[in-house]
């Protein structure tokens, strides 16, 4: 009878092995472990935020190019095309403003494009025009993006904007007629080379909202999407845009290319 008690006290208690098998975490392992995680996050941000970075861009791009069918589209209507008048007179009858946010007006009314087509999803901070602080700065040089207008100090909240900038370029006053230059309110056969012309691109251009590899192939360079007059979309470095040619001569800026040609 004790033999038995013995054996039954000794059968419920539990064995080395079983203790080893059910023991926890030592403070080392659980070190190892955070180390390991925090390698594994480390090595996989980069690569999310560039997973990122270029998902806004392809729908960067993506809308770019839907805005050209609908330029275009604006265009083949016209028995004479002529690209979009981009002035507001019923607000500023001096045209002093280069209204930006005049073509969501056009599109929306010819294309039916709804207001989101005029938004990158990289526009933040200082590269949207929709900051407070760039509603001001673009107020102040003239550049209207956002409405209601005049909102000088960015507090009211935006209802209309485009975080794309449409080419504004003006016939210069005195212009002789066989050399004509300016895009907004032209005519399409007087411009000597629409299909380089830049119909449209990221706002701000002087805050390249998107990156790319520097013509070395080693560094990092702010870029921009254009869109040419020919549909293509194109990522092109600011250094090129402000100072570059087009593939007929003509000086930069970007706003230059495909119309205006020095003598």
């Amino acid at each position: 009878m004790t033999r038995t008690l013995k054996q039954q006290v000794s059968n419920c208690q539990p064995n080395q092995s079983e203790e080893a098998g059910r023991r926890g975490f030592t403070l080392i392992e659980l070190l190892v472990v955070i180390a390991i995680i925090a390698l594994l996050i480390s090595i996989l941000l980069p690569s999310l935020g560039s997973a990122r970075r270029t998902a806004w861009q392809v729908i960067c791009q993506s809308n770019l190019r839907q805005t050209g069918i609908a330029i275009q589209s604006y265009l083949d209507d016209q028995k004479d095309p002529r690209f979009p008048l981009l002035e507001n007179r019923a607000i500023d009858p001096n045209n002093l403003f280069f209204w930006q946010v005049r073509m969501v007006e056009i599109l929306e009314e010819s294309a039916n494009m709804p207001q989101e087509a005029f938004n990158c999803p990289a526009a933040k901070g200082l590269s949207s025009v929709r900051s407070p602080q760039n509603i001001n700065y673009l107020v102040t040089n003239l550049r209207v993006f956002t409405y209601p207008f005049p909102d000088p100090a960015g507090l009211q909240p935006v209802t209309k904007y485009s975080e794309y900038w449409f080419n504004d370029s003006v016939i210069r006053p005195g212009t002789p007629a066989f050399y004509p230059s300016g895009v907004t309110g032209q005519f399409i056969r007087l411009i000597r080379h629409p299909e380089e012309v830049v119909w449209s691109m990221d706002a701000l251009d002087e805050f390249p909202r998107h990156q790319g590899k520097a013509n070395n192939g080693r560094e990092q360079i702010g870029k921009s999407n254009m869109l040419y007059g020919d549909g293509r979309v194109k990522l092109v470095d600011l250094v090129t845009y402000r100072g570059g040619t087009d593939p007929y001569g003509a000086t930069g800026p970007f706003f230059n290319w495909g119309h205006f040609y020095s003598r």
